[in-house]
């Protein structure tokens, strides 16, 4: 049967255009309002009100449909259109009592469909050992047996589909779990997480799988019951007869094949369950080997000497690129220009693969330029430029000079005393707090928690201390 001869052809609209998002809502907020009723019917006039409240809190704006010219204003003018586009497109119906009052009734599709919206939407995981206590239970009570096919094969049928399907979505969705868990947190959220990633990872239904609520410790008795059913003819002939009563079968060979079909496929899902449970435990293992790795790549980026320097500098970099009015090359040296490619790329040329020549070609030598003359005035400038310049650079023996005068008669001086009022001064300090680490300094770094904030410029301060001179050096 054609799913529209059920709905009708306009049944899906309400979940399209621009407003989906206020049909879905209505739609919830008439679907739950059936829960402290006796059918899924409400007086409309209940259900008017509870719309106009949802409008008033929700929705402001005017509302206008494509296919039409009339534009809503009040919220029980909504509330109301809504409802008739509803019942238009075959989501709800009118009924009406002896007392001529109106109720809005969800026909069976709706429910049905709602129903799964909320199934989508809550992301239930099963319980799998109630599923497979449950079919144990059914098979092993014995005072079922006098009508099997209704109280025991049905049900169990019912059940370990229900029990297979969410096995297998554990095994589809195992990869987009972890993907959640591990993608896009810092090295701290990762470190912080990953103790607790045996439990969650693959959700927490792999974890149960693996411990109490293994399949396993049902299967052998579940399966010899499903093969006893098989074998004892009178039970068989029983389930046959409750077969074509309950599913209409007036063909009793076929009901007989049918109820055997059932109880084979029920036996065939938990013979295949060991493959299924490797499949899934292959899949956790390989998703967890690239959350880890995505851990470790996380670290080695942001924790070794280098990678702090480029997070460092790139914060910078993105910090100067946003101000308005100056840009990340003014008024910083060259220097520090270069830092940005203290990492240099290199590729294998074509060139480098030609054999050497044998012989060489004797040709006359070009004429040497004759060279520019330079005074004496000119290459005095040039000199005192080039020595201002190194003075002015971040070398470490520039930077171990200035922390000298920093420090003078004192023992230890915290980066918060240091006067910092522009772009060089701050970078002056990064390269005091890097050069601080390296045991050839004359100085040493001990970082602090408290954040600093001195005219516009925000860092983590810092303590300096004079390096105790080793014995011998």
């Amino acid at each position: 049967m054609n799913i529209f001869s059920i709905t009708g052809s306009d049944f899906f609209k309400a979940l399209t255009g621009k407003y989906q998002n206020i049909f879905i809502d209505c739609l919830e907020i008439i679907y739950n309002s059936y829960r402290t009723e006796l059918s899924y019917g409400i007086d409309k006039e209940v259900l008017v009100l509870q719309l106009t409240d949802y409008f008033d809190r929700n929705n402001s704006a005017d509302i206008q449909f494509e296919d039409g010219a009339e534009v809503f204003k009040d919220s029980r003018a909504k509330a109301n259109e809504f409802l008739r586009k509803l019942k238009a497109y075959g989501w709800i119906e009118y009924e009406f009592g002896n007392d001529q009052r109106a109720k809005i009734v969800m026909p069976n599709h709706s429910v049905t469909i709602m129903q799964a919206f909320t199934a989508i939407t809550d992301v239930k995981e099963m319980e799998y050992q109630s599923e497979v206590s449950a079919i144990y239970s059914l098979l092993t009570n014995e005072n079922l047996y006098d009508r099997p096919y209704p109280q025991i094969i049905k049900p169990v049928y019912d059940r370990t589909l229900a029990l297979f399907t969410e096995l297998k979505k554990l095994n589809t969705g195992i990869r987009k779990y972890i993907d959640e868990l591990t993608e896009g947190q810092t090295p701290e959220e990762l470190m912080e997480h990953f103790f607790s990633y045996n439990e969650n990872i693959g959700s927490k239904a792999y974890h149960r799988m693996k411990t109490n609520d293994n399949v396993s410790r049902f299967r052998n008795t579940i399966v010899s019951r499903l093969r006893d059913i098989l074998g004892d003819e009178g039970i068989r002939e029983r389930a046959v007869i409750g077969y074509q009563n309950i599913e209409g079968e007036n063909d009793k060979t076929e009901a007989g094949d049918k109820v055997i079909e059932i109880i084979t496929n029920v036996i065939g899902y938990f013979d295949s369950y060991d493959d299924i449970e490797k499949e899934i435990e292959r899949k956790h293992s390989k998703y967890l080997r690239s959350a880890v790795n995505r851990a470790k790549l996380a670290f080695l980026n942001t924790n070794n000497i280098e990678g702090k320097i480029s997070t460092i500098l790139r914060c910078l970099a993105n910090a100067f690129e946003s101000e308005e009015e100056y840009g990340i090359y003014d008024d910083v040296p060259d220097d520090y220009c270069r830092i940005f490619n203290m990492f240099p790329q290199g590729f294998l040329s074509g060139e480098s693969l030609k054999t050497i020549g044998i012989s060489k070609k004797i040709v006359d030598v070009d004429e040497i330029f004759t060279p520019q003359t330079v005074s004496e005035e000119e290459i005095l400038q040039r000199r005192t430029a080039l020595k201002e310049k190194n003075e002015h650079r971040f070398s470490r023996k520039n930077i171990n000079a200035f922390v000298r005068i920093l420090l003078k008669d004192r023992a230890e001086i915290n980066a918060s005393e240091i006067e910092v009022h522009t772009k060089r001064d701050m970078i002056r300090a990064i390269f005091i707090s890097i050069y601080g680490r390296d045991k050839r300094s004359e100085y040493i770094v001990l970082p602090k928690e408290n954040i600093i904030c001195n005219n516009g410029f925000t860092f983590k301060d810092f303590t300096l201390k004079r390096r105790a001179k080793q014995h011998g050096s």
